[in-house]
């Protein structure tokens, strides 16, 4: 390996991951199964690659650089005169980087290895941590392919409330208020399958969708069980993955099979409007406190008392919403006390929603992306919830 030694005065983001690493997918847009490291010398990104992923990597990645990793492996054993024949593991390879390139200190991320982390440290090489998000502040603010491709992924969540929709209306009630499809009760576990397959279908692949019936929306995160009844709120939550780039869709929907009770449709009534309320407000220059705050004062004055910090919540109890890219859950949060301004480019997704145990759960979710003086829906889907 030959190199030009420079002096870097700021650190060196140094990584070891595979491209399960939203960070590292973002650095490299390189899908790779297994832990690799990467590192940047100025402006330059470089990657050191296997053998067998080296020329898909030369072909396919972001990377200004790729070095082959067994050249490396070979070069560090000299340096550090290891036994003969033995290859230099990943501390030795990068002590003998920071040596060629002249790196005096690199900067890791929150997931970076501990293992690595505390050898490289114990063998003198200076190691500085980033704070969640601080890696790569550009991931906040996307790009017109990133807007598309979560726009896409919503495609995804779109087709499973197409087929939720379906298979209700197809649904006959019988005794006890349970449904049956196709002869068979009708159970969370299979819309979840139902869903599964129409997101795929566009590309998605969704896993751990939410089908809560009833009561057990009340726990949010209740990905649902059991029989379908008529009469139930159903809340939906589908947030598929795109394999092809690694973009995540998010949207939420409310269903009920049959007549609502009025206690139900001015519950998702007031849901409904809390979600318009807060899309109105967004824009660039506006705090994600401010949005969250008029949400819960709207949800106070129509009535809605919340308990937090419960081991039984109720009322809206959770964040109006989260950033949506290469993670279904990534900064910024829209929480009470956020101080942070919406800009151009955030992608968020907006959610508020209500839980009472004996009326059920209803949450409404779409996607927004800040344009200049406002925002864009980046995400469709119909809001009818009632299917006779």
């Amino acid at each position: 390996m030959a190199a030009k030694k420079t002096n870097h005065s700021s650190p060196s983001i140094l990584m070891h991951a595979c491209s399960d690493d939203p960070d590292m997918l973002y650095f490299s847009r390189f899908h790779a199964s297994d832990p690799y490291l990467a590192f940047t010398v100025g402006r330059r990104k470089i990657a050191l690659a296997s053998v067998l992923e080296f020329g898909r990597m030369r072909r396919e990645s972001g990377f200004d650089e790729v070095l082959l990793l067994p050249e490396v492996q070979k070069a560090a054993a000299r340096r550090f005169r290891l036994p003969k024949g033995e290859l230099a593991g990943n501390r030795d390879v990068v002590r003998h980087l920071a040596r060629e390139y002249g790196i005096r200190e690199f900067l890791v991320g929150d997931r970076f290895p501990a293992g690595l982390a505390f050898a490289l440290r114990d063998a003198g090489i200076k190691l500085s941590a980033a704070a969640p998000g601080a890696l790569f502040p550009s991931r906040i603010q996307k790009t017109a392919a990133e807007v598309e491709a979560i726009r896409q992924g919503n495609l995804g969540s779109a087709a499973g409330f197409r087929a939720v929709a379906k298979a209700l209306r197809d649904s006959k009630v019988r005794a006890g208020g349970q449904l049956f499809l196709g002869g068979k009760v009708l159970t969370a576990e299979r819309l979840r399958g139902l869903i599964e397959t129409a997101a795929m279908e566009q590309g998605g692949i969704a896993q751990q969708t939410i089908v809560a019936p009833g009561d057990q929306a009340c726990d949010c995160h209740d990905q649902g069980t059991g029989p379908i009844r008529a009469g139930e709120l159903i809340v939906v939550d589908i947030f598929p993955r795109r394999p092809a780039d690694g973009y995540w869709g998010d949207m939420t929907r409310t269903f009920l099979k049959g007549k609502a009770s009025d206690a139900q449709r001015r519950m998702v009534r007031a849901v409904r409007k809390a979600e318009q309320l807060a899309i109105g407000m967004i824009k660039p220059g506006v705090t994600g406190g401010a949005v969250h705050r008029a949400v819960e004062a709207f949800f106070g004055k129509e009535g809605y008392e919340a308990v937090k910090d419960s081991e039984d919540p109720s009322g809206f109890f959770h964040g109006l919403g989260h950033g949506l890219g290469l993670e279904v859950h990534e900064e910024p949060f829209m929480r009470p006390t956020a101080k942070w301004k919406f800009k151009k480019g955030m992608c968020v997704t907006v959610e508020p929603g209500l839980y009472y145990r004996g009326i059920g759960g209803c949450r409404w979710e779409d996607v927004v992306h800040l344009i200049p003086g406002g925002n864009e829906l980046i995400s469709k889907a119909p809001y009818k919830w009632e299917i006779p």
